[in-house]
């Protein structure tokens, strides 16, 4: 791959690859996407080895805007500009990748289709984030609770609708829940929710005549329902978060189902059974070619 972004270097450095207006605008789309995803990363958090209590650290991989208790937040321009710097460099290189290796291993992108994905994928996104904190939200008051809160994104959804400036992946506040069982089945309901969701659209999209795009909208929210519990259960024991970089710290599902009374061994085979269910069924074609390969390869 490196001797292939060499070569486009040399090609660019005499004129093969396009003229200079043609490489301005690869440019200026590099610096763009440098600066877009720089402030993009303002809402992801990303706490120092030491840090204030009541302070909450924003951006990556400096951070550059740190939001304090009742103060006003903080703004830090140089690494909020060393971050562009860092996100353009990256830019340009993903864009030799495409105008120069891509052709050369007979890789062709779709700029408009892959714009629609991405488009397709933060709606269904969206409401599988919904999905998850409304599964809180049924779970909690059908054992007893009160929904004082519900926030998803920038979007305040309870006691009334507002956009407000801070993003949150998810908030659901239920307030009243009495007892450990009641607790545990509010924490445990959101991934609940979003993976009994993602298996009535696995046997729902093979049987109903969709369009192309909605489709695809609900394969991805089946997709991300699918890996809403197992990386939710596992990642926070590696230091992440829920989803990498952004969601909550600790195993939810985990501590639901410790407090209502399942033993570890027993969640854990639970969540690797219908995680494996879920990916035989969506990922189906690319699981009956493996078996094809594995047959053809048999000796007669």
């Amino acid at each position: 791959m490196i001797p292939l972004l060499l070569n486009g270097l040399q090609e660019a450095e005499r004129g093969g690859l396009a003229s200079l207006p043609l490489n301005r605008k690869y440019l200026l789309a590099a610096i763009f996407l440098g600066v877009l995803v720089s402030l993009v990363t303002g809402i992801v958090e990303n706490p120092p080895d030491f840090s204030v209590i009541g302070y909450k650290y924003y951006g990556y991989p400096l951070v550059w805007r740190v939001t304090k208790t009742l103060q006003p937040t903080e703004f830090r321009l140089t690494s909020l500009f060393i971050n562009v710097l860092f996100w353009t460099a990256i830019s340009i290189l993903a864009i030799l990748f495409l105008k120069v290796a891509a052709p050369k291993l007979r890789f062709e992108v779709d700029y408009g289709a892959a714009l629609l994905f991405v488009i397709i994928l933060a709606l269904s996104g969206f409401l599988m984030d919904l999905t998850h904190e409304l599964g809180h939200v049924a779970w909690g008051v059908s054992v007893g609770g009160r929904l004082t809160y519900l926030k998803v994104a920038f979007l305040e959804i309870y006691p009334r609708p507002a956009l407000t400036p801070e993003f949150q992946l998810g908030l659901a506040r239920i307030e009243g829940l009495k007892t450990d069982f009641a607790y545990g089945l509010m924490l445990l309901g959101g991934s609940l929710t979003t993976n009994i969701v993602s298996w009535i659209l696995a046997i729902l999209i093979p049987r109903i005549n969709l369009g192309h795009k909605t489709r695809v909208g609900m394969r991805i929210m089946g997709i991300l329902g699918l890996l809403d519990l197992p990386l939710y259960t596992i990642l926070p024991h590696l230091g992440l978060r829920h989803w990498f970089l952004i969601g909550g710290r600790t195993p939810e599902p985990l501590l639901g189902a410790r407090k209502i009374g399942v033993p570890d061994p027993i969640f854990y085979a639970a969540v690797a059974l219908t995680t494996l269910g879920l990916a035989l069924l969506y990922f189906k074609p690319f699981w009956e070619k493996c078996w094809m390969s594995i047959k053809s390869a048999r000796p007669p």
